[in-house]
């Protein structure tokens, strides 16, 4: 099947959405179908120093990725991008047109009769320029599909937006079946304490705060944080300076399993404020998956889309800001072995079963492939 995927991602960049774009469009391709990854031309606000995107991301280059002018006019660069991505399609004829992010484009290509899916990971709001054009995509024909990545997404665009649940898959993300036994070169794990580690952005609603609390009272644990730009890291060592806190630093996406092969107990403390309820309450976070596959049992906020994922059988979930809570987890977890490996073994089995890019991918195909039924 030959498969056009139009994204706003920025590639190379550091976001988790340009992560998933290219791996399910490396795992798209390595189920036999001919793609194609449509992206903008984005020089600027690009990583620097990448050679090979491909390598960067730690993916076979087995699709095409072209790039295609986005002007920076404010008003102008979707219409523009759109329209000379519905160009490029026209000269393809793929027999799916699918991704996310740029409402307009999917828009144009469905109004030209290409099959078009669209992938949504964000609620609707029903008041922006994507939501607008949205609602006329989702309503254009009766049988019109769509992807979510969380079953509570799912029911959202079932309720607001009138469409048969039939008609939304949801397919959480994934990752990738890692190498267990590799550790930075760089780095060496002191055996005689519990390493702690976070892989993720430093921005509000992650939790950070609560890693900075937890690595004061727990002197005796090493906690590592992986990731985070610059402005981020730098605001956060001013404001502390354990020596059992360490700040790896941004790490290429292809890198990052050694470093959470390197801990004893990874966390996911995500918050929930003001700004951050939506997205909280929907969210399908890459990070979740990639500690699944890393055999490392997992302490995560108790959101009631985590249990999509998680539950108390294979990690251990606990109030979000309840930061007793999340000491007396860590303390119980560090003495207890048994119990660390017997979570993290039942974690990674449950991620091989359904996480892995290649169930997503088929998963979304066999979906798509019942759209004459």
């Amino acid at each position: 099947m030959k498969i056009v995927y139009i994204a706003r991602s920025i590639i190379p960049s550091r976001t988790a959405n340009s992560i998933n774009v290219m791996k399910m469009c490396n795992t798209f391709a390595s189920l036999g179908h001919d793609v194609t990854l449509l992206a903008p031309w984005t020089k600027k606000l690009e990583e620097k120093g990448i050679d090979n995107i491909f390598e960067y991301y730690g993916v076979e280059e087995n699709f095409t990725l072209k790039k295609v002018f986005s002007p920076s006019i404010k008003y102008l660069k979707k219409r523009i991008y759109s329209l000379r991505c519905l160009f490029i399609v026209k000269n393809i004829q793929p027999d799916i047109v699918y991704g996310r992010d740029d409402m307009f484009a999917f828009y144009l290509t469905q109004r030209s009769d290409f099959y078009t899916v669209f992938e949504k990971h964000e609620p609707y709001h029903g008041n922006d320029f994507n939501d607008y054009f949205f609602d006329k995509f989702i309503h254009y024909k009766n049988d019109t599909k769509m992807i979510v990545n969380s079953n509570e997404l799912r029911k959202m665009y079932h309720n607001s937006c009138a469409i048969p649940l039939d008609n939304i898959l949801a397919a959480n993300n994934g990752t990738n079946i890692i190498p267990d036994n590799q550790i930075p070169e760089a780095l060496t794990k002191d055996e005689t304490r519990i390493q702690v580690g976070y892989v993720g952005s430093l921005f509000k609603g992650r939790g950070i705060d609560i890693i900075i609390e937890l690595a004061r009272s727990l002197p005796d644990f090493d906690f590592h944080i992986i990731g985070g730009k610059d402005k981020d890291l730098d605001f956060w060592k001013a404001k502390v300076n354990f020596s059992n806190l360490i700040f790896h630093g941004f790490v290429q996406p292809k890198e990052t399993y050694k470093y959470r092969n390197m801990c004893d107990i990874l966390l996911a403390p995500y918050q929930s404020d003001n700004e951050g309820n939506r997205s909280s309450k929907y969210m399908s976070p890459i990070k979740l998956y990639e500690y699944m596959s890393s055999k490392k049992v997992i302490i995560c906020s108790n959101f009631k889309v985590v249990y999509e994922a998680l539950n108390d059988d294979c990690a251990v979930l606990v109030d979000s800001s309840d930061i007793k809570a999340w000491r007396e987890a860590l303390l119980g977890l560090a003495s207890n072995k048994d119990k660390r490996e017997l979570l993290a073994q039942k974690a990674y089995e449950n991620f091989l079963e359904h996480y892995t890019w290649k169930s997503r991918a088929q998963k979304i195909i066999n979906f798509l492939d019942n759209k004459d039924d």
